[in-house]
């Protein structure tokens, strides 16, 4: 249970984080799941759009299909034929024509015929026989005997009836009726129960009564425009009175293949999905809505000019069995739309991909349950984005981003591809981007509250730059008490008590700040040594600690060699200054410490203590007594095989029973004559240790002849003296035995 402690408290502390994240998640899920998501959000929609765009770019065929033709009024058509709108006796022929010159399966007017064609002038003469030539039996019979060839809507009647032509319908937002109503696709009493979300009509407009009884249906041509104000849909069924009506392109297939009905399919939850007409599927949403399944961008299809097949120029049988569409695509004639593929898609080209589409089963679907399936991908998305990122680490913080909106795309991709199902994922990936944002956000305040609390914890015991170093290794620092191997130092200036009395106030503290700032640099520069603290002229560092260091025993030798170096330019530049000369002694030992934020409620500090704290403090008592600049513990020598070490002594101290042996370090390597200075010590040391005195002095005597610099070799030199003339108890060790600190 204590070693979960750590990662408990570490979640806790992630809490604000994670329960933001879990609200940023929250408030998006709104948007799949609720109506008031949907009717708030409203940037949501404009960026599904988008991405459905992309889905749509990506996966365009970019040909056209042979089964449907265009019949286009284009701008050259009306510059040979005149303007719009056309007689209809040149409509009656271009019909005659489409179907018994060119091979026409069916044809679809996108063009609405809701007023009686008075270009043939017969209203005129109508007038003339009901007022002034009203007497006049002869203009009476020879107007009835013009009429079938003056009255172009009978006569484009009668090329459209018993032939397969779809005429246009519209519903304007206008309450206003014009014309009549085919029969409906269905009606409210066919579904009763059933769950259809379109909204009734309040007015129609379709084609005179004569053309509308004599087409064989007719469908609505009103364009769908989504937020963004582009056409991707159109509806497929609209609804007025009691009475449901096609679009054009669904009543053009319905006449295709002679399906009797159209039958609205519900799923399980009664909620409108599909279109079946004659065994076709027709994928449509809740509200009578199918996605357009384009082909390619404008004029994709095989548009051919109108004036061309009036005129007879197309070979015979140009377009056996396929469905002439005949609509316009000049732009004076406002039958333009835009969508994501073109600003101006004719109208026609688009009622052509649904066709095509419905014909050809490519028609995508939005499945009633997207939402729950998207509010699905939405979950463990969000939730790996929250909790299973690393925030703290920029980059992979956002290749993990990128990473999961991959898969996010790549599922709903596969969705598109195999299924032709079309799952929301906008809202996904914008969620994605904004939890990434609150994560780098996070991160950075995080980071900034811990640079905050490591420069508070630690910034007087170590430099700026270590700081920093300590928050980029992303490791978990401390003050909280822990044991652990460390070593430490303490340096103490050589009678420092004289030398201060001999100063003014001002010089000595300008004099200590000088010689305690080059200390701590060389102390920070080797191994990241940490300062415990200040006493006086005392230092007290040890390393190994707040960083896991297994060199620390490394770097305080390293940093006590480059002290007791730099002490000599220190002087001299002291001297410049009328400041006395002085030396340094520095004690080192490595062992187990305790060390934390230690003190009272009042003030605390980060520091070690323990026996092998004490230690060091003993042995820099030390070097003024063996006339030696540095002493080191045995456990420090030990972690430094590869050093060059003098034995010193084993000693005694205030506070340890049993003897420890002590050491001065030579460097990293030591030179052939090191080596035999070292050789003879030993042989010295060993004589003495075996109270055989005289070879001892001996051994000594010739050192310091050959060492007059080395204060230790006349140390031992008299000791052997001494113990010749009071030789040591029987009981003796060899060790020497100080009784003070």
């Amino acid at each position: 249970m204590a070693a979960r402690l750590p990662g408990i408290v570490t979640r806790l502390a992630e809490a604000p984080r994670a329960l933001a994240g879990l609200a940023i998640i929250g408030i998006f899920l709104l948007h799949p799941l609720t109506d008031f998501g949907k009717s708030t959000f409203t940037l949501l929609p404009k960026l599904e759009g988008l991405a459905y765009d992309a889905r749509l770019k990506l996966t365009l065929p970019n040909t056209g299909d042979p089964q449907v033709v265009i019949i286009d009024i284009d701008e050259a058509s009306l510059q040979r034929l005149g303007r719009w709108p056309w007689s209809r006796d040149k409509l009656a022929k271009l019909t005659t024509q489409l179907f018994e010159r060119y091979g026409a399966r069916a044809i679809g007017f996108d063009i609405l015929f809701a007023e009686p064609d008075l270009s043939s002038g017969i209203a005129v003469l109508d007038n003339l026989r009901e007022g002034e030539l009203k007497a006049n039996p002869a203009f009476a019979a020879s107007l009835a005997r013009l009429r079938p060839r003056l009255d172009f809507d009978a006569r484009f009647a009668d090329a459209i009836r018993g032939r397969p032509v779809v005429l246009a319908m519209a519903f304007p937002v206008e309450a206003e009726t014009q014309g009549v109503l085919p029969p409906p696709l269905f009606a409210e009493a066919d579904i009763a129960g059933k769950l259809i979300r379109i909204d009734p009509e309040h007015g129609f407009v379709s084609a005179l009564p004569a053309l509308t009884e004599a087409a064989a249906a007719s469908g609505h041509v009103d364009p769908f425009y989504d937020p963004d104000n582009q056409v991707r849909r159109v509806p497929m069924v609209k609804r007025y009175g009691a009475g449901y009506y096609p679009a054009l392109s669904l009543a053009v297939v319905r006449t295709v293949v002679e399906a009797k009905r159209v039958t609205p399919h519900f799923d399980s939850e009664r909620t409108l999905d599909a279109l079946d007409v004659g065994g076709l599927t027709v994928p449509v949403d809740e509200y009578g809505m199918a996605l357009i399944p384009f082909r390619g961008k404008s004029k994709t299809f095989r548009f051919v000019p109108a004036s061309d097949v009036l005129d007879g120029s197309l070979p015979q049988n140009a377009f056996p069995g396929a469905i002439a569409l005949v609509g316009t695509s000049a732009k004076g004639l406002k039958d333009l739309r835009p969508t994501p593929l073109d600003p101006d898609f004719a109208g026609v080209e688009i009622h052509a991909n649904l066709i095509a589409g419905m014909l050809n089963g490519d028609v995508k679907s939005i499945p009633a349950r997207a939402n729950a399936i998207e509010a699905l991908v939405m979950i463990p998305a969000g939730l790996l984005a929250l909790f299973a990122l690393p925030y703290r680490r920029p980059l992979l913080n956002a290749l993990g981003v990128v990473t999961l909106a991959a898969i996010v795309i790549a599922l709903n991709f596969a969705l598109w591809i195999r299924w032709s199902y079309v799952i929301p994922v906008a809202t996904t990936l914008l969620m994605l981007a904004v939890l990434f944002a609150w994560n780098m956000l996070a991160g950075f305040l995080r980071e900034g509250a811990a640079i905050r609390k490591l420069s508070t914890m630690f910034g007087e015991y170590v430099p700026p730059e270590r700081v920093a170093q300590m928050r980029e290794s992303g490791e978990r620092f401390s003050m909280e008490g822990d044991s652990r191997e460390l070593t430490v130092l303490f340096c103490d200036v050589r009678n420092f008590t004289a030398l201060s009395e001999n100063l003014a106030p001002r010089s000595l503290s300008a004099m200590l700040n000088a010689y305690l700032t080059t200390m701590t640099e060389l102390i920070h520069e080797h191994r990241h040594g940490t300062i415990d603290k200040y006493v006086g002229d005392s230092i007290m560092a040890f390393w190994g600690a707040p960083e896991p260091n297994p060199e620390h025993a490394r770097g305080a030798v390293e940093a006590a060699l480059a002290m007791q170096s730099r002490m000599p330019q220190l002087t001299q530049a002291f001297a410049r200054r009328g400041w006395p000369a002085f030396s340094i002694g520095i004690g080192i030992n490595t062992g187990t410490m305790s060390i934390g934020d230690m003190g009272s409620a009042f003030r605390k500090a980060y520091t070690v203590l323990g026996d092998a704290v004490n230690l060091a403090s003993r042995l820099e008592s030390l070097t003024k007594e063996y006339g030696v600049g540095i002493i080191v513990g045995e456990n420090t020598a030990r972690a430094m095989p590869d050093y060059a070490w003098r034995e010193i002594d084993r000693v005694r101290v205030v506070g340890k029973a049993t003897p420890v042996t002590i050491y001065e370090p030579m460097g990293p390597a030591a030179s052939a004559e090191v080596d035999v200075e070292l050789a003879s010590h030993r042989r010295a040391l060993a004589s003495y240790r075996e109270r055989d005195f005289d070879a001892a002095e001996a051994g000594f005597a010739a050192l310091a002849a050959a060492h007059p610099s080395t204060a230790l070799y006349a140390y031992f030199r008299t000791r052997c003296a001494l113990y010749r003339s009071s030789p040591p108890p029987s009981a003796w060790e060899g060790a020497m035995v100080f009784a003070t600190k």
